[in-house]
């Protein structure tokens, strides 16, 4: 089943070949806003112990490692920028797969997107492979213009505290998929999977506990994945909402304000004169 093919550069006793096979062949189909600020994920510069970007032209990050009774495969688009309200530099998103093997071929059961983990806006999400039509390739997943986080239908978009937009997007083409190894153990120069820059690190770890399995099991279709508390949401959407027109009315008021500034300085001359 895990015959030694050639090498085990990452040292998890899994052959590289077989890694990359299996990444290639359940590459999620990527769904990207045509106008997103960020362009593509980004490509790193090799054997540097920060992430320094090269290009922004659509390159996924790989991860296969091994779990209880099967194999996790993690697919990371990697942004130079998250570009909406909150501005930042660095901005690490995935998916997760998790495959069995049976009947002499390995299968995907489960899938798993990331979207705003471990945040009061946190609308990652799980469900079985089957439910989605993804047990033998990788599910259509949407990424949200500017905030990149991930969502197995275009309608979950909405989730994440109502200001993730998902409409207006198309196939993203993939440069290239490189497998970026573990902690401790990168392959192809990626050196800076472990920096404090950003969360990459804390992601590289598995997205499926055994409560999660026994819920998925249970489900029929897409669940939510999310520690937020019932009520949480509708309010931080409030609040998204709140922040939106508090812009448009400082707008205003601003143009109110150079208004009756030109006003009275309009006055004034006409009194000097």
């Amino acid at each position: 089943m895990l015959s030694a093919l050639s090498g085990d550069a990452d040292r998890d006793s899994l052959p590289d070949v077989l890694e990359q096979q299996l990444l290639e062949r359940f590459m999620p189909r990527f769904q990207v806003a045509v106008d997103d600020c960020d362009l593509a994920p980004a490509e790193f510069a090799m054997g540097e112990s920060e992430p320094i970007v090269v290009a922004r032209n659509g390159t996924v990050y790989g991860q296969v490692f091994r779990v209880e009774g099967g194999i996790e495969l993690h697919f990371y688009h990697l942004w130079a920028t998250d570009c909406e309200r909150v501005r930042h530099a660095l901005d690490a998103e995935h998916v997760a797969g998790l495959l069995r093997y049976e009947a002499g071929e390995w299968r995907a059961k489960y899938w798993y997107t990331a979207a705003h983990e471990n945040t009061v806006c946190d609308a990652s999400a799980g469900a079985q492979a089957a439910r989605i039509f993804a047990e033998w390739r990788g599910p259509e997943v949407w990424i949200s213009r500017g905030k990149h986080a991930s969502f197995l239908t275009e309608a979950a978009c909405h989730a994440g505290c109502g200001s993730d937009r998902c409409d207006q997007s198309q196939a993203m083409q993939v440069r290239q998929l490189i497998n970026l190894g573990e902690i401790g153990a990168p392959m192809n120069g990626a050196d800076w999977v472990g920096s404090t820059a950003w969360a990459l690190g804390e992601k590289m770890k598995s997205n499926f506990s055994s409560e999660l399995l026994e819920e998925l099991d249970r489900s029929k279709g897409v669940i939510a994945v999310s520690s937020v508390r019932p009520g949480v949401k509708p309010v931080i959407g409030a609040a998204s909402s709140t922040m939106d027109a508090i812009g448009v009315a400082n707008a205003k008021t601003g143009k109110a304000i150079d208004r009756a500034s030109r006003a009275v300085k309009s006055w004034l001359w006409r009194r000097l004169d």
